[in-house]
């Protein structure tokens, strides 16, 4: 058996829906048993689930260090211990309601270290109970409003509303005058203020803490985002950064109605860094950059598609098998015959044709393609590079009945006895997109820059998706042929970062499995020296993750837009 290594999202089932003016069909976008759309992974065991948490489990764990070496102001004992624990699960409430509306969960676990670990929640979980519990409340009461779009406006307004009447609820709690059965809890409440312009007067000029700019900042963000800037107009998470802004500010409200406490500012510093973190991920990734989406045909492909119908006219009515090859080739005259004489004719079972296109080559390479007789050609009048070439080819492929795609080189670089090892996974439904990979087999190139390079190339994809992979340039894969119409390629030449990193943003399904890279039999590499060839991977690279929303639309991965 292959050993295989396989690659899924972090964010297991992801799609939901897509901002206003991208959305797909609920079917294409989710996937289902007809096998259109993104085929999911489904996280199963609790390490799925742990590990990716692991920054927020270091945010908790730190906060309970700080608190339990913080000496208490006056609460002691259970009193303290409750305190502690009402201010923690206060972090844990917000960091899990941004992670649901699509926040990175490394952003979501520094957005709550403020409330974790910060002197003002720390020094008040040392005063009692109360005011935690106030935090506690303005976090739990949005988030249980928020947990899911489905409510919509209907849910925030309701989310402000219990916010402002939670806050009533806890001023009847404070010190001061008989209120009724309440009285019983008022030795668990701090300190009140009776005398506002004191109180006022004294806050004129507050000291800047580092807690006070982390929320101004916070606040900023969030408001750029219900302005909807940046990218934030489409994402539907930009409401509940505006929702985490006004709730501090109508628990204050509440807590003023009867005089004034020192609380009426806590909840701020502990759900503006929050709000902040949703609207900093609406602004990045509220949508994919204009140029993202399906590349429509231009004249190029449409004049080559009409030679190639004039050519073989049985297209149109027989179409291809079910698996295509699809090579690009410039200028591989020597040896494309012999790559095209290795390849089979049926691979796991099922036919297979060969498509080769033709990239404005003038040495003799259409020539070499009809004498070989196993390969459809597909003639375009100019070079264009190897991206548009191969685009071309799964068009012709997806277009004429094929069901997979497999791509290898035409400078019998790749094996062809890894050709089933690629393809089995996608045809058993395990993986929609199959790549080989070098690291975990064998390559036989001596040019240690270029082995470097595939190495740096892979740890930048692993960092830029959150998704682990190990050789980004493999020739040599295999994918579901309609994953071709819905990834954008865009690229002319360094195609190869920019199909993984476009397969991985939509959701699909991604394995690696061992293969073997040879030199070249014949000819030269068109892609330039070491350092114009990293120079310009490293461009598509970064320009692919930041067009398709770093790298995939918050209201694509959030779980409270996800239906069904």
């Amino acid at each position: 058996m292959v050993a295989t290594q396989e690659v899924t999202t972090t964010d297991g089932a992801r799609r939901g829906r897509r901002g206003p003016g991208r959305r797909r069909a609920s079917r294409a976008s989710r996937g289902d048993a007809t096998g259109t759309g993104p085929a999911r992974a489904v996280a199963g065991t609790p390490g799925s689930w742990v590990l990716p948490q692991a920054p927020l489990v270091v945010v908790l764990a730190l906060g309970a260090a700080v608190r339990a070496t913080t000496a208490p102001t006056v609460a002691s004992g259970v009193e303290l211990v409750a305190a502690h624990a009402l201010g923690l699960a206060a972090a844990l409430v917000l960091a899990v309601l941004a992670q649901r509306w699509g926040t990175w969960r490394w952003l979501s676990a520094a957005a709550v270290l403020p409330l974790a670990v910060g002197p003002a929640q720390v020094d008040a979980a040392g005063r009692g109970v109360l005011e935690p519990a106030l935090v506690l409340c303005a976090a739990a009461v949005p988030a249980a409003a928020l947990w899911t779009a489905r409510s919509g406006l209907l849910a925030s307004v309701g989310a402000l509303a219990a916010a402002l009447a939670a806050s009533v609820l806890l001023l009847a709690l404070s010190p001061g005058g008989d209120r009724g059965p309440l009285a019983l809890l008022q030795p668990f409440a701090g300190p009140r203020v009776d005398d506002v312009g004191a109180l006022v007067g004294a806050a004129a000029t507050p000291p800047v803490t580092t807690e006070t700019v982390v929320a101004a900042v916070g606040a900023l963000l969030a408001l750029a985002a219900v302005l909807g800037l940046g990218r934030a107009r489409p994402s539907a998470s930009r409401r509940v950064a505006g929702a985490l802004v006004v709730v501090p500010a109508l628990v204050a409200a509440g807590l003023l109605v009867d005089g004034v406490t020192p609380a009426a500012a806590l909840p701020a510093p502990a759900l503006l860094p929050v709000a902040g973190a949703l609207g900093l991920t609406a602004l990045l990734r509220g949508r994919r950059g204009r140029r993202s989406g399906p590349v429509p045909a231009d004249d190029v492909d449409r004049a080559a598609l009409a030679d190639l119908h004039a050519r073989h006219p049985e297209l149109l009515t027989t179409g291809l098998p079910p698996v295509a090859v699809v090579i690009a080739a410039y200028d591989e005259a020597p040896g494309i015959g012999a790559v095209l004489a290795g390849l089979p004719e049926e691979v796991c079972g099922l036919r297979t044709a060969v498509v080769v296109v033709d990239d404005g080559s003038t040495d003799g390479t259409a020539e070499a393609v009809a004498a070989s007789g196993r390969a459809l050609a597909v003639a375009c009048p100019v070079n264009r590079g190897q991206g548009a070439a191969l685009r071309l080819g799964y068009r012709v492929a997806r277009e004429h009945g094929a069901r997979y795609v497999v791509t290898t080189d035409a400078d019998g670089q790749y094996d062809v006895a890894d050709v089933p090892a690629v393809l089995a996974p996608v045809l058993a439904g395990e993986a929609d997109f199959v790549s080989g990979s070098r690291r975990l087999g064998r390559q036989h190139t001596r040019d240690r820059v270029r082995r470097t390079g595939v190495h740096v190339f892979a740890w930048v994809v692993s960092a830029v998706s959150g998704t682990w992979v190990t050789d980004t340039s493999f020739g040599l894969r295999a994918m579901r042929a309609d994953l071709t119409g819905v990834v954008t390629l865009r690229q002319p030449q360094y195609q190869s970062s920019e199909l993984m990193l476009g397969v991985l943003s939509h959701g699909y399904r991604v394995r690696e499995v061992p293969a073997t890279m040879r030199v070249r039999s014949a000819g030269a590499s068109k892609k330039g020296k070491n350092l114009v060839y990293g120079s310009r991977y490293a461009r598509v690279v970064l320009g692919t993750w930041w067009r398709e929303g770093l790298l995939s639309p918050a209201d694509d991965v959030a779980p409270a837009l996800r239906r069904g």
